[in-house]
Order: structure tokens, then sequence, then C-alpha cells
């Protein structure tokens, strides 16, 4: 079987979910079977990650966000490495290598992450980039879908199921299954975030953005407090983004100054989530949940948005308490009923942990793709 040269390109100038998605697929090909690298439009943290596991990185920072001198450095770039795939993440990802392809006869494969209509709450881009990815669409061999959420965007927007493939994010279990490490990453962080070490503590981990619902998490957790009689809970945010100035001030305003803590952002997720004894998930939509799958399978119970890719793993009363999305008052009474009951966690977790370990293994999602990248070239 002859060796596949597949060429993955993203923006990569944050690294979230689709960074870390990538990170792991070209990191778990078959060595054998799959020749890979990445194209970022930025030569930051993520290109510095793909480089200390060995992945062959090509940078393209010296243009402009919208420089049309993108076209010929990414065609370059395909000419040079000569790939069989072209496998593409993100709008401005797909606009470009859509158009520089052209002529080349080589499959063009783009993975969804999320919805477009969340994605940007400004309806002047949100209209841009749509103009960008619908017009270039025709050129688009095959989408891969994060979840059966994100497939049934797809198909309203005129896909065709056959053009679409329903795979998982896969994620490494290993940094989040280290038990014992446990006590010590609990004792370091609270201790570092100025937490009592026998304090419930709820936490999040999120970009700071309109669509992760941070400002109602921050309601639910006021309603929760206030009802309080007694030593009440803690809540830190892990994260940052646009949005933080405005939560710093809502958490003053709501006075949970000596309740809420921020973290900013870490690259210490897993010894983050050992400090937690529930995660809460808010945002009004999601594609799939990369970080709840992170908290599950840490053993932390989870409170989730019932939205997009979700609902396909997040089951009330089974694998987490689910929630209306945009609710305070029905986030703060299931995070109550979390905090409150040592019984209920410990059947979420157990089942939670079962989920994850069966769907969400970076094994069988790689598997899928490296099967998918041979049917398309058949």
């Amino acid at each position: 079987m002859s060796k596949l040269r597949v060429l993955h390109v993203i923006g990569g100038g944050e690294f979230g979910g689709a960074e870390q998605h990538i990170l792991n697929l070209v990191t778990t090909f078959p060595v054998d079977e799959v020749e890979v690298a990445v194209v970022c439009f930025y030569d930051s943290l993520f290109a510095s990650k793909l480089r200390e596991s060995g992945i062959q990185v090509i940078t393209l920072n010296q243009f402009g966000r919208f420089d049309l001198r993108l076209l010929q450095a990414l065609r370059n770039a395909f000419t040079t490495f000569q790939p069989a795939i072209i496998h593409t993440h993100g709008i401005k990802a797909n606009f470009f290598s859509r158009l520089a392809a052209r002529g080349m006869k080589v499959p063009l494969l783009t993975t969804v992450h999320s919805s477009l209509r969340y994605d940007y709450t400004s309806s002047l881009a949100y209209a841009i980039v749509s103009m960008m990815e619908m017009s270039t669409r025709h050129w688009n061999r095959h989408y891969i879908a994060i979840s059966g959420a994100i497939a049934d965007i797809l198909r309203g927007q005129g896909v065709r199921s056959s053009d679409i493939s329903v795979i998982y994010n896969g994620m490494d279990m290993k940094p989040y299954r280290q038990n014992h490490l446990r006590e010590n990453d609990r004792n370091r962080l609270r201790a570092e975030w100025n937490i009592p070490e026998d304090a419930f503590l709820f936490g999040t981990a999120a970009r700071f953005v309109p669509v992760k619902g941070l400002p109602i998490l921050l309601d639910a957790f006021h309603t929760l407090v206030a009802d309080t009689k007694g030593a009440a809970p803690y809540l830190v945010l892990i994260g940052d983004g646009s949005e933080r100035a405005m939560l710093e001030a809502k958490v003053k305003e709501l006075g949970l100054e000596s309740r809420v803590r921020f973290a900013g952002f870490r690259q210490d997720i897993p010894a983050c989530l050992h400090a937690l004894d529930g995660f809460v998930h808010s945002s009004l939509y999601e594609g799939l949940g990369y970080t709840i799958i992170e908290a599950m399978a840490s053993e932390v119970p989870v409170v989730a948005s019932n939205v997009g890719g979700v609902k396909e793993f997040v089951f009330d009363g089974e694998t987490g308490l689910i929630v209306e999305p945009g609710n305070p008052a029905l986030l703060a009474q299931a995070m109550e009923r979390l905090w409150t009951s040592p019984q209920l966690r410990e059947i979420l977790v157990q089942n939670a942990l079962n989920k994850v370990e069966s769907i969400f293994t970076i094994q069988l999602m790689t598997e899928q793709i490296v099967a998918l990248y041979r049917t398309l070239l058949k």
C-alpha cells in the first residue's frame, strides 16, 4: 500500500479545539501509511506545538489577514509538497485553499468544527464569511462533520449526505487519566487560586467569547451563592478572550469577587481539571464540546447546555446533567443538584468515563479519517 501524502491547512492563530484536533490527528497517523505536513497562516503557539511533536510545518505569517498573496504562497506550498489530499479547517483556510488548488486535481476535504452562525456575532462578518464559504464549496470534494448536529447543519445548507462523514473528534486520554497526580494537582492549584482545600469548586474552560455563554454562568452562580446557607462553593474560569474585561466587571457588579477566580489561559488543563469538583458548560451552541469530553475523561461530573453535538453524549442523569441554554435559573438548579449529591456525582462520573472511552478515542478517529482518505482517492 502506497504512503499517503496529506497536507492540512488552518489559520492557526489561536490554540482551540480545531488546533487540538489536528495535533491529535497528525501525531497519531501511522507513519508507514501517511506522510503529513501542516500549513499555518500564523507562526504561533500551535505551530510551535506541531514542531515539538516532529510535524513538518509551513508558516505563511508574512502576509496580512486577507492578503491575496496568500493564494500564491499556498499554491507554492501545494506544488512543493505534492499532496494526494488537501485537508482544510476553518473559513479562511477553506476559502484560500480552494482557490489556490484550482486545476491541481487534488481532492479537497474540509472538517467542519462549528456553526458559522454562532462563530460570528456581527451580521456583516457573518455575511462575509458565509459568502467566502458558500461561493467556494463547489470545489470541495467531501466534508467531515465532528458531530451529527454539524452534519445536520451542512445538509440544511444543501450539502448532500453522501458528501458528509460524521467522525467524532478523538482525544488522547492519557493526560486525563493520571489519577496519581490528582491530589498534588488539586492542592497546588487551590493554593495558587486561593481556594480552601475543602471547598466545592465549580469550573469551566473556554474561550471568553459570546457563544460560550459565560455571563449566564455567572448569573447562575450568583443565584446559587445567594441561596446558599452556610459554606458556599467557588467558581474558576479558565481561559481568556474578548469578553474578559466584561466578565471581570460583571463579577464585581454581582459581588462575587471572593468566590470567583480568573485563571487565565492555561496549557495544563488536565491538572486544572484535577482541582475541580464539578465542570459547568454554559455554551449557547457547541459543535461537539471538547472541554466536556476532557472533564469526563478526568472524572469530573458535568453540567452542560443541551445544544449541538453535546446532545449526542451528555444524557441527563446518566452521563451528566443537561439544561436548556440561556437559562441561569435552570443552570443554578443543576449546579446545586450536582453540588449537594455525592452519590449522583459518582454515578455520572463512571457512566461518562465509559462513554468517552468507547467513542472519543484518538485511535478510532484516526482510523476512520485514514480510511476516508483512501476512499476519496479510489
